[in-house]
């Protein structure tokens, strides 16, 4: 939700359930962050958790997932070795690229290099965010999340959707990956600064209730992949809700007559928020109806062009400066 530019609540303004003035309980889209946006839409009392990744790998599957070398026209490992100037110099595509968690949490391509700017922004996500959770150890992750937000083990059953091939990823020389460390400097700042509170957190959770905790997880994960009869499969022969995007991806079959939430293991991230899209819009329409509130003549069209409205003033015209404050991100 705001591929090139941060968040701001105008992007759902012609919503149907933001005409209901629904209340809303959870941010699921990726977004360019913008705390006081997400903040002003979510209410006061959120929390507010993201999650980081080793920067190399991250940008490895994302060189991959996004087709980042029809974009660059070249390997990854040539990328890596090559000075960064002329196309090697911009973001692939405009969104994606180097220093990929600074940007998608508000910093500036411009400030990347800048010392002082990265500080803050760490500062800044110190303070704002009351877990930060690791790729590289997601199921202590979701026993951290399961604890702070006082969630049961069901609560967090997962399984490892949208991964990719082995045969998909990149192998790269030693040389490329000191390479692409040295670029990605500045998301390592961050990436080691919220590793090293990560591991905090779990000393300060014990490492023996850590493993009684792991324990029952994998046991309730084995158990729901049992129940749903979850399989592996080829996403690429895969068709229908559970086909994933992009290309070498490994997808998931699943019993969905064994119980309703076995088809949500399986669903693709694009098919999983349209169902969530419409159970909110069913729920919108319940307090449209109390309210007398026309939500019929919001039709899709209408939802697809709602990001593109402009901040307007009183007399109409457009908001200059609300507008570089909410869409100005280079």
């Amino acid at each position: 939700l705001g591929r090139y530019v941060k968040y701001s609540r105008s992007m759902i303004a012609n919503t149907p359930w933001e005409h209901a003035g629904m209340d809303y309980q959870i941010f699921c889209l990726h977004t360019i962050w913008n705390y006081k946006e997400v903040s002003q839409t979510l209410g006061s009392d959120t929390t507010f958790i993201t999650i980081i990744r080793d920067p190399v790998e991250l940008f490895e599957s994302l060189w991959v997932y996004a087709g980042m070398d029809n974009y660059y026209r070249t390997d990854l490992e040539t990328f890596a070795l090559s000075p960064k100037t002329g196309i090697f110099a911009n973001r692939a595509y405009k969104n994606l690229g180097r220093n990929q968690m600074l940007w998608d949490s508000g910093l500036s391509a411009r400030y990347m290099d800048n010392a002082t700017a990265v500080r803050h922004k760490i500062e800044e996500m110190e303070d704002t965010f009351d877990l930060v959770l690791m790729a590289e150890r997601f199921d202590e992750s979701m026993i951290l999340l399961k604890n702070k937000l006082c969630w049961d083990y069901k609560d967090v059953v997962n399984f490892k959707l949208n991964a990719r091939k082995e045969s998909r990823k990149t192998i790269l020389s030693p040389e490329a990956k000191a390479a692409l460390k040295e670029y990605l400097a500045s998301d390592y700042l961050l990436y080691e600064h919220f590793k090293a509170k990560f591991e905090a957190e779990v000393d300060k959770f014990g490492l023996p209730q850590m493993s009684h905790e792991l324990s029952i997880l994998r046991h309730a994960n084995e158990n729901m992949k049992s129940k749903c009869d979850l399989k592996r499969a080829d996403n690429d022969k895969i068709v229908g809700a559970n086909r994933l995007h992009g290309q070498g991806m490994v997808a998931y079959t699943a019993d969905e007559a064994a119980d309703p939430e076995c088809k949500l293991f399986s669903f693709s991230e694009m098919n999983f928020i349209d169902e969530l899209r419409d159970i909110q819009s069913e729920r919108a329409a319940k307090i449209g109806q109390k309210m007398n509130l026309d939500l019929e003549s919001l039709d899709e069209q209408v939802l697809r062009q709602s990001m593109k409205q402009l901040p307007a003033n009183m007399e109409g015209f457009p908001d200059i400066e609300k507008m570089k404050a909410l869409y100005i991100h280079n």
